[in-house]
Parts: C-alpha cells; sequence; structure tokens
C-alpha cells in the first residue's frame, strides 16, 4: 500500500541558495570595505568630514545587517511553518481536502479534470470604493462524483459546507458536484497532483 501523499499550498519560491549567498557576500565585503575606508581615511584634504564618516557607518552597517539578515529570511522562508496543515492528503483509504472533507474511494463514482476559465464581475456596484472590476479565473479542478454528497458535507463546518454546496460558476452554470478541489496553487505541478489522484484512486479521469 502506498503511503500517504500530502499536497500544501504553493509558497513563493525564494531565491536560489546559491545566487543569494553570492548577493549577500557582496553586500558582506561592501559593508566591510566601507567600514575600513570610513576608519583608515582620517587626514589630507579629501578625507572625510565627522558627518560623511557617520554616514559610512551608517551605510555599512546596513549593508552587513542585509547580508546576514537575508540568508535567514530566506532559510527561514523555504522552512514549511509547523501550523500549516496539507491542502490535500491522498491515501489507500480516501482522500481529504479543504475544509476536512473525507472522502473514500469506495464512494466515488467518477471523476474529472475540469479547466476553469471565466471571467467574473465584481460583486458590487461599479461606483462603490471597493470596486475592482472584472476578474478571469483560470484553473485546473478536480471533480470529484459521489452518491450522497450532500451527506458528506452534513459534516462539515457551515461556513466550508457553503462554500462546497455553491456550485455555480460563469453565467448560471454549474460544475455538477460540489466534492472539487484544485489542482493549482499546490506545491507540485497539477499534472503531478493529478497523475497522484488517479494511482491512488486507482480509476482514470472521465472525459466529456
Amino acid at each position: 500500500m502506498p503511503s500517504p501523499r500530502e499536497f500544501y499550498p504553493a509558497r513563493p519560491v525564494p531565491p536560489h541558495p546559491a545566487r543569494a549567498a553570492a548577493v549577500c557576500s557582496g553586500f558582506l565585503v561592501i559593508g566591510v570595505a566601507v567600514t575600513v575606508w570610513a576608519s583608515v581615511d582620517t587626514s589630507g584634504p579629501t578625507s572625510l568630514t565627522p558627518v560623511q564618516r557617520v554616514m559610512a557607518y551608517v551605510v555599512a552597517a546596513l549593508l552587513i545587517t542585509i547580508s546576514i539578515a537575508a540568508p535567514v529570511a530566506s532559510w527561514r522562508q523555504r522552512r514549511r511553518p509547523a501550523d500549516v496543515a496539507p491542502a490535500l492528503v491522498l491515501d489507500d483509504q480516501g482522500f481529504t481536502t479543504w475544509g476536512d472533507l473525507r472522502v473514500r474511494w469506495d464512494e466515488v463514482t467518477s471523476w474529472e479534470v475540469f479547466h476553469h476559465d471565466e471571467v467574473y464581475d465584481d460583486d458590487v456596484p461599479e461606483d462603490h470604493p471597493d470596486y475592482i472590476g472584472l476578474s478571469r479565473v483560470d484553473e485546473l479542478l478536480i471533480l470529484v462524483h459521489v452518491e450522497h454528497p450532500e451527506a458528506m458535507l452534513r459534516r462539515l463546518a457551515p461556513e466550508v459546507r457553503s462554500e462546497y454546496e455553491n456550485d455555480t460558476y460563469g453565467q448560471g452554470k454549474r460544475f455538477g458536484t460540489p466534492i472539487r478541489f484544485g489542482a493549482d496553487d499546490l506545491d507540485a505541478p497539477s499534472d503531478e497532483v493529478i497523475a497522484e489522484f488517479e494511482r491512488y484512486s486507482g480509476t482514470h479521469p472521465r472525459t466529456t
């Protein structure tokens, strides 16, 4: 039996470690060089004034601070926070997705991959200060068909259940099932998510 596969929400990709290290090393070298220059340049007609010397030390301190803080921030960004729950979990018995919706494989009658590509207008009037205009949704969804979806949704929190029950999109169109989740915006390519769903379910997506 395959071990459970977890997919987490996608996170911004931080700079490549080697590239970030090179940039930070450059900042560190420049910061140290400015510090040394400001410290030894104490005489001569072109020597720094007290104000210029202070400014040089401030600039050097900023460069050195950036060279130290940036790698730490990049490392922390690459680490997944401990309190982030997976957005999708696949195992040999079924899958769990957003809102703790749990579906067993033996409850699934069929599933399909759906390209949700629509343009939506804002819900508020155009003269409202919160109006942002038209927005386009372009995503891949996995639509899962089951025999009694209402029984599954009944176990969810009211606010989660209402999101699943609203299966309309576009101009009066429907997904055809309330059980759905996005294959995009996860920490793996959508093709991999779909392939893993097919492997764990032991079934192929239906074609329309």
